[in-house]
Formats: C-alpha cells, sequence, structure tokens
C-alpha cells in the first residue's frame, strides 16, 4: 500500500524526530508524498479535588513560545519539500487534535513516536501514541528511539 498523504504527530522528542526523518524519507524516495506535521500543545491546567485553575498568563506565554520554537523547527525540517510539507501548531488535547487532524485533511498514514514529552502524565493518563493507535481510522506508524 503507498501512502500519500503522511501526517507526523511531533513533539520535538528523539522519537518524534524519528517519526518525521522516517516521514521525509518517504516524501524522498516518491514525490507523491505529502507530509503534514503537527505540535500540539496544551496550557497548564491545575485540578485539586473538585477545583480547576489556570496557569498565571506569563507561564501561558512561555509555554506557547516554547510550542512556537518546536513548530519553526519542524519547519525548517521540511522546508525543502515546498508545498508538499504543511506545519501546524495547535492547542489542545494531543491525541484528539492528532485524529481529529487527519480526518479533516485525509491522511492515510500517522507516524507518531512512541513516548513524547509527557512524562508523569503519560503514566497517569496513558500515552497519546496508544490514544492515537486506538482511535485512529488509518494506518499508524510507531516510532521508537
Amino acid at each position: 500500500m503507498a501512502f500519500t498523504n503522511v501526517l507526523v504527530a511531533y513533539d520535538g522528542s528523539e522519537p518524534s524526530r524519528n517519526a518525521l526523518k522516517h516521514a521525509l524519507g518517504m516524501a524522498e524516495a516518491s514525490g507523491e508524498v505529502r507530509v503534514h506535521v503537527v505540535h500540539i500543545f496544551q496550557l497548564p491546567q491545575y485540578f485539586l479535588g473538585d477545583a480547576f485553575s489556570t496557569a498565571s498568563p506569563q507561564v501561558n506565554q512561555e509555554v506557547y513560545e516554547y510550542a512556537q520554537q518546536i513548530e519553526q523547527h519542524a519547519r525548517e525540517q521540511v522546508s525543502f519539500l515546498g508545498d508538499r510539507a504543511a506545519v501546524e501548531l495547535l492547542q489542545g488535547p494531543p491525541g484528539q487534535a492528532v485524529i481529529q487532524y487527519a480526518e479533516q485533511h485525509k491522511c492515510d498514514l500517522i507516524i507518531i513516536g512512541s513516548r513524547g514529552l509527557s512524562g508523569l502524565r503519560e503514566f497517569v493518563l496513558g500515552s497519546v501514541s496508544h490514544y492515537v493507535v486506538q482511535s485512529a481510522k488509518v494506518p499508524v506508524l510507531v516510532m521508537k528511539s
């Protein structure tokens, strides 16, 4: 099966860098492959019992600026593909955002790292890659470091 519309979930971690390298290799091997790269960030939210709080504007700004840096790095990596590449910065729950983007852009393959930068959150809430594998309607390639 030849894939032509590939989505890479990119967070700057080593597994996501491997995912992007693999997608770029596919694009270099075939002029038919279009690569979509998404970086999804979430602004911090805190739950204490039934109470909910958001982070300070300064913390939110730092999170957003860091996300922009990751997005820019991805843009640099795919720039040689010209109009066969798209890079998007999205906000929201990462797994859901990946699935939604893939459906909206009719991606036929999702490539994602096995573990990203989520640490304890991944342990407590379940991994993004696991969610994507379970929820995607298209094949998912999970890259390890």
